[in-house]
């Protein structure tokens, strides 16, 4: 029997990282240009730093590694997102198996493959998401053993967890904050978090955070810089104007959750069967719970966060850490309580799911006006008249990054504040999508009074998509110089 369910644990192993080497395979198959969060690891990972730019360092670092092993290369780039995108799914799988039936354990780790942002944006644009996916089910499989183990290694564990954890995505401290206030009301996590080796925990996760929070400290124009993104909302009610956020936030957990929700209701509701049903077995019953007032108490917390910073502007992606707390127990319950049926139709599905997100990605990457279908090879001639290869140049990350992957001796930065001012009189080209702003962009990347800059040549151009000839990017270069 123990062989049967090795050899089964191991096919569940094995599908995971068949599915995420086509993924690979078809990345590199396609080529084409770089998505926007692959232009940005090509420009802000110079190496190893404490710190880089708004996001924090946990993806940069791990970026720069392979970079320094495979070079900068799509390759190195599209390896190192399906390693991470597998670990995820693999962490998961391996914090709930121990404790569940294999095929609740299956489900509740497949219950992460009907999340758009792990199954569609995780695969194709989000690079620091991933990071923060991998570090949640880093964090489930830690907690899975502290509640099965208690060992002084198991604390360690979690302390490593939550410390790379915390330097993933500002919005991972949701995750801890949530797991531990969800496991005081159970009696068994509320022991081993009484446990006064939590503390080693609690220290080797400061530990690990201090050096890149002392860098934020004194680089808050570069750490802070996405702080805008609170406020974009345009039609903000003016007295209270966090009502927009907490619209968005519903909104975005009913886009996040919404298929995942409906998939466990149309099995545990659609095929229940009381007679087939399963009582999850200790400590299964106790984590299944954990994790499920985990992500009620993190969605609370995230809309007290909401309206204490006063926030006009919510995205779904950043309600990840609540998806994937909420995911996991949502598929156990629902199959657990369902016909054995119900487990076969959620594979299904899923099967079904990843075959059109395959197909999904090639579209994504081919046709009409998809970022990746933009010949960089026509924007480099277009920008020949200026002397890129000796001219110091400013871009959006997207265009950046290409620029600087293509052509390595490019001197291309990013609209941030990396670089000292140029000298007076130093020509700089500045490239935008669509109209230019030169003023933001100058006042962005930490020029003083940028609009005083002058501009000394200027170029609106647009280039064809690869496999759609009707509809072009239109693209603005302008040569501008300090008084």
């Amino acid at each position: 029997m123990t062989d049967t369910v090795d050899r089964a644990t191991r096919s569940v192993v094995l599908l995971l990282a068949g599915y995420f080497l086509l993924q690979l395979a078809l990345r590199l198959a396609l080529g084409g240009a770089l998505e926007t969060d692959e232009a940005e690891m090509v420009l802000l990972t110079p190496g190893f730093r404490l710190g880089y730019g708004p996001q924090l360092p946990l993806y940069s670092w791990i970026q720069a590694a392979s970079f320094a092993v495979l070079g900068k290369t799509i390759f190195s780039l599209a390896i190192l997102k399906n390693l991470m995108l597998f670990a995820t799914y693999a962490l998961t799988f391996a914090a709930l198996r121990p404790m569940l039936p294999l095929r609740l354990a299956v489900a509740g780790t497949l219950g992460l493959a009907l999340l758009p942002d792990v199954f569609w944006e995780g695969q194709r644009a989000t690079t620091h998401s991933v990071a923060l996916m991998l570090m949640i089910a880093a964090t489930f499989a830690a907690m899975s053993g502290l509640l099965r183990r208690g060992r002084m290694a198991d604390y360690l564990v979690l302390g490593l967890a939550i410390g790379f954890g915390g330097l993933s995505k500002y919005n991972y401290v949701l995750v801890p904050v949530a797991l531990a206030l969800a496991g005081m009301t159970l009696p068994q996590m509320r022991a081993r978090l009484a446990d006064r080796r939590i503390l080693a925990s609690l220290s080797l996760a400061a530990a690990l955070v201090v050096a890149p929070v002392w860098w934020m400290l004194r680089h808050p124009e570069l750490a802070f810089a996405s702080g805008y993104k609170l406020t974009l909302g345009e039609a903000a009610v003016e007295t209270l104007p966090w009502l927009s956020g907490l619209g968005d936030s519903f909104a975005g957990l009913a886009a996040g959750l919404g298929l995942a929700a409906l998939v466990a209701a149309a099995l545990g509701f659609g095929l229940r069967s009381r007679a087939a049903a399963v009582a999850l077995p200790e400590p299964g019953e106790t984590f299944v719970r954990l994790l499920a007032r985990a992500a009620l108490i993190a969605f609370a917390i995230f809309l007290i966060g909401v309206v204490f910073a006063g926030a006009t502007h919510v995205t779904s992606r950043w309600l990840l850490p609540v998806f994937l707390l909420a995911a996991p127990p949502l598929l156990i319950r629902a199959v657990a309580m369902a016909r054995p049926v119900a487990f076969r139709s959620l594979l299904g599905v899923v099967a079904v799911l990843a075959a059109l997100t395959v197909v999904g990605m090639a579209g994504a990457r081919m046709y009409g006006p998809a970022r990746g279908a933009v010949d960089f090879a026509d924007v480099e001639a277009a920008l020949a008249r200026f002397d890129p290869e000796t001219t110091p140049i400013l871009a959006d990350f997207y265009i950046g990054g290409n620029l600087a992957l293509r052509n390595p001796g490019w001197q291309v930065a990013p609209f941030l504040p990396i670089r000292p001012e140029p000298a007076p009189g130093t020509p700089v080209l500045v490239l935008t999508r669509g109209e230019p702003n030169i003023t933001s962009s100058l006042g962005r990347s930490g020029w003083d009074a940028p609009e005083t800059a002058v501009v000394l040549d200027s170029l609106d151009f647009r280039v064809p998509y690869r496999f759609d000839d009707s509809k072009t990017l239109a693209l603005s270069a302008r040569l501008v110089a300090r008084p």
